[in-house]
This record gives C-alpha cells, structure tokens and sequence, in this order.
C-alpha cells in the first residue's frame, strides 16, 4: 500500500463532491509534468491525504486505477486542458481538519528526498500529487484533535486505546482524539447502521469503533479498513475486547464458557444474535475467533 499527498487547494470541494482526483496529462505550454502523472502509480486501496490551504481535511481510500478522462463539467477551469486522468476515490472527511503547521516538526525529517510535498521551510511546494510514504501518514493518523460530538451525563470514557475497551461507567468526556479514531469511526458509520451492531444502542455517543483484529496487532491497511470493525456501544465492546464472545462466518454469535450465564443474561444480549458480515469481514472475524475468543 502506498501514501499520497493531494494538494487541491479551491478544487477540493468539487473533486470531494465527484469522489475523484483529476490532473491534465500536460501543462498550460504542452509539457508533461510529476506531480500530474503520478496519479499513474496510484494503485486500488492507496491512502491519499486531502489538504486544502495548510489544513488536512480528509483522507480517502483509493478506488481505481487513473484512467482516461475528460476534465470533469464541474471544473469551472476554462484555460486547463481537458484531456486528462481521474482516480476515483472513497473519501471520508474528518470533523476538523489537521493544521499541517502543528505537525510539520514532526514530518519535516521523514519526507522524501526527492518530489517532497514540502521544501525545509514548511511551505508546500508547486504541484498537485505527492508519494509521502507509510511514516508521514502514521504521524497524521496520530495526531490529536478536538471532537465536537456533545458528552453524556457524569460519563468518563477515554476511547484513545487503539483496542476499544470501555466499560459502562466510562463513556466520553476526554475531547482529544487521534484523527485515525475519528477516521475509522466515520468509515464505520458508513459501513453499518448507525447502531450498535448487537444491542442497537442508537447514540452515537456511545457507540465505539471497536476493531476486530486489535490495532496493536494489524498492518497498516487492517488499521484504517471498516471491514476490520464493529460499532459496538460499552459493554459490547468489552465483552468482544476480553474474547467472550465471537462471531461464526453466518454472524451468528458465540459466547465463551468463561463468561457464566448469569452474568450473560444480566447483559441483555440476545443468544441468537446474527451480524450481517460481508465477505470482507471473514479474515478478521477467523484471527478474532482463533486469537482473542476465550473458548
């Protein structure tokens, strides 16, 4: 998997709205240019970071190959050529954007040599599309920002484990969150319903993206990929985190002989549950069953 960088400036909204990146195969006086090929080396499930004068605004997965294209009806850009290349995209956008300025000491020695998106100074350099590489995108998955989703009564949940665990007495009052909880959790709500997937619990408030092969344990693809999560509310979410309970392939749930049944019918969850999983689910689905369920 590769990383990318997009500068898109006053064309972010509209290649937001078309889920797509597009560049012209030549500049204004005929010339082919880095920054515009390179959508050529962007290959099916490249990350590429979306930012829009200094701020990070989303980042977004990557859905084809660049293939031929016209410049898209919604560029008002009269004096662009309009034989072209697009990407399309599936991008998800985060609730505040990244200062780039609050993270530069960060990334300023690990950028690339050669066609770096910034020069020594932080500044962005002229072009449209950068190669950024795996540690620039995990400094950006990790930086802290404020939410913005309102706090429940006398809660107090730190969600900033990359493993979900909660319990009920400990939902949400820490407002700072590393930006890959806020993207994950976004790209889960729009994989699932907006719901708990076993007690249907609807506030969003309590609802964890909960991973299912823990994040300590996946590469850099399974620790951003929905399909490696659940939307689980707190005691759901403990439960899967400790392994007591499972889920076969058929998404029917399997409960650990460690967990007694008293305990499981105090919990209110139905013995007979079963998840609508999608083919992508099964490989994290068979490591959580053979590696954290507790049989």
């Amino acid at each position: 998997m590769k990383f990318f960088l997009v500068f898109q400036g006053d064309t972010y909204e509209e290649e937001k709205l078309l889920s797509c990146l597009w560049a012209p195969k030549l500049n204004k006086v005929g010339n082919e240019v880095h920054h515009h090929r390179r959508l050529l080396d962007a290959d099916i499930g490249d990350q590429v970071v979306h930012l829009e004068n200094r701020k990070i605004r989303a980042i977004s997965k990557v859905k084809s190959k660049a293939y031929d294209c016209e410049c898209p009806r919604e560029f008002n850009r009269p004096n662009w050529s309009r034989d072209g290349r697009k990407v399309d995209l599936d991008l998800t956008e985060f609730d505040d954007p990244i200062e780039v300025d609050s993270i530069f000491n960060k990334i300023e020695k690990i950028l690339p040599e050669k066609y770096s998106p910034f020069n020594i100074d932080g500044g962005g350099n002229q072009g449209y599309f950068y190669e950024i590489g795996a540690k620039v995108f995990d400094v950006i998955l990790n930086t802290d920002f404020n939410e913005n989703e309102n706090t429940t009564n006398n809660t107090n949940q730190n969600l900033n484990s990359p493993t979900g665990s909660s319990t009920l007495s400990n939902v949400v009052t820490n407002k700072r969150s590393p930006a890959w909880q806020n993207l994950f959790k976004k790209k889960l709500f729009k994989l699932w319903p907006n719901e708990c997937a076993i007690t249907k619990v609807k506030n969003k408030n309590l609802l964890i993206g909960a991973h299912i092969k823990p994040w300590s344990k996946s590469n850099d693809k399974e620790k951003i990929d929905e399909y490696n999560g659940l939307l689980l509310a707190p005691n759901p979410d403990k439960l899967f985190e400790l392994g007591f309970i499972s889920f076969e392939d058929n998404g029917k749930i399997i409960i650990s002989s460690k967990l007694s049944n008293e305990d499981f019918a105090k919990l209110n969850i139905d013995k007979d549950l079963v998840i609508n999983f999608k083919e992508e689910h099964l490989k994290y689905m068979k490591y959580h069953r053979e590696v954290k369920f507790q049989k």
